[in-house]
Order: structure tokens, then sequence, then C-alpha cells
């Protein structure tokens, strides 16, 4: 199959000959990490839906926002995606920020779901788009948000293994829902309304936790995968404990409530501890599942 290779401003992109329609649209944001963007392209590239004969049964446009010094070549794209993705290459320069890059890639995508992944994300294995494609069709009800379980992985040698978020002892989502929002590498939202509700860029530490709230809204719309979705590796800057500017940052922001400030001040104090973080993690999101 042949391609066009068309250069628009700020944006590289390889389009196939002919798209029905785009089902999924991929935004992966990466900065400076070329070793983890390689392992998730990879990742989306082995998903059994890129091989099927008609387009009907799922296409997949893959969004790259990268704000690297040195970025990402689209010859290198091609090279480990193929020729069934739809691509799009944004090089963000200078950055201004992971939120900002995410609502970019918004404002170009075209798929009927939306989902962003960091850098080093994978997809949990190569049947993931096809399982959302299959449950998303066979929804009942128009639905706005699918998400699935995240497998956090810990990313030293500490004596915890991967997780599942939410855990597997859950037996209502809705109560779930009340302790935690969902990994957003887990979540897919109906493209319509993802563009319509771009990320609230005044919150730099809380954007994707509000944008979630309101895709998920009052769970009407919402429908769970009792399965992993993804492997989500811990170290990124949403894992980590903060440090003082961080805490100061998220007590700062009008968003979080009350109890949300007090878990911050609660992780800055449990900083002299931090390698042991991880193994906390594991046992909440353990004991949340059994009570709910």
């Amino acid at each position: 199959m042949s391609s066009d290779l068309s250069l628009l401003p700020g944006v590289w992109q390889r389009l196939p000959e002919s798209t029905e329609f785009v089902r999924f649209s991929i935004v992966v944001v990466t900065k400076d990490n070329p070793v983890e963007l390689m392992a998730t392209l990879v990742s989306i590239a082995e998903q059994t839906v890129l091989r099927q004969p008609c387009a009907a049964e799922g296409d997949v446009e893959v969004i790259i926002v990268d704000s690297s010094c040195d970025c990402v070549q689209p010859q290198v794209l091609l090279d480990v995606l193929g020729d069934s993705p739809i691509i799009r290459l944004i090089h963000d320069l200078p950055p201004r920020g992971i939120f900002a890059a995410m609502n970019l890639a918004l404002s170009i995508s075209s798929g009927q779901l939306v989902q962003f992944l960091n850098a080093g994300d994978c997809f949990y294995d190569a049947d993931v788009l096809a399982v959302v494609d299959s449950h998303w069709r066979r929804a009942s009800i128009p639905m706005r948000v699918l998400f699935g379980q995240a497998l956090v992985c810990p990313c030293n040698d500490l004596p915890v293994a991967p997780w599942p978020v939410p855990d597997d002892a859950v037996c209502s989502i809705r109560r779930w829902l009340r302790f935690y929002v969902p990994n957003h590498q887990s979540l897919f939202v109906d493209g319509v309304w993802a563009r319509q509700h771009p990320f609230v860029l005044t919150a730099p530490q809380a954007a994707d936790r509000l944008w979630m709230r309101a895709a998920l809204g009052d769970g009407s719309m919402m429908l769970y995968l009792s399965r992993p979705l993804v492997r989500y590796r811990l170290g990124g800057v949403s894992s980590r404990l903060p440090d003082w500017a961080t805490l100061r940052l998220r007590l700062s922001e009008p968003s979080r409530t009350l109890t949300q400030k007090c878990a911050e001040l609660v992780k800055y104090m449990l900083r002299p501890v931090e390698r042991y973080y991880p193994c906390l993690m594991a046992w909440r999101s353990r004991l949340i599942g059994l009570l709910v």
C-alpha cells in the first residue's frame, strides 16, 4: 500500500490511501525519553486490530507529541509502527507542559475513542484494542467512557509484585470511584466529548483528575472492564511523592478538596521513606478493594 507523506506547519503525518473511519486516537506524549517512547510504540504496533483486513474492524490513529530537544524522526515511526496506523507527529517546542501537549493532540484528533499514554506506558497484551472495540460496539446505550484495570509496575527491587488498579476484589466500581480515579492510561473517552472538553491548564497538577471526573460524570455513561488494559510504570512525576515546591503548588490549586490537600501533606511527610512508597500504594489499593 502506498502512502502520502505530507508536511503541515508543525505537524508531520502519514495518511493511508483511504480511511473509512478512525475508531481509536492514541495520544503519546514524550520528552527526552526515547527508550520509553519506543517501548510504547512497539506495544501499539503489536495490537491485533492493526492486522484486520477491514477498516470497520478498528483503525488506529497514533498522535505523538514530542517536546524533546532531539526530536524523533518520521522514518523511525514508520519503521516501528509500519503501514497500518495513521501517524501524526508534532514537535512541540519549546515545551509548554504535558496538559498543553495533550490539548494540542486533542485538537487534531479524529477518533471515535481517545486514549492518552505517556512514553513508557504499554498495552497489557496485543488484544486490548480489539477487546475495547468489541465491548464498545455491544454497549446497549451510548457510552462516554470505557476503562479497565491498569497493572501498576514498580521500577525498583522492592518485594512487591505489580498490582491491578482497581483491585480484583472490588465489588462496586461506583463505590471505588469515591476513593480513586482510574489511571488515565486505562481510560478510553468518546472523541467528540474529549475534543469539546480540553484539559484545564490553570490546574497544572490536577488537570487529569478533573478531566476524568468530568468524563465519568454520574457513572451512567460508563463501561468498566475488569481486566488489565495497560501496564503503568511508576517513576513519573505523577507517581512520585511531592517535594516542597510541588506541595505548595498542589495546595494552592482551588480544585482540590480539603481532604485531598491533607493527603498531599501526608505524602510529603512520607518522603524520608519514599523508596517504600510503592508498597504502601499496593497495600492501600488492596485494602480499598476489600472494603468496596
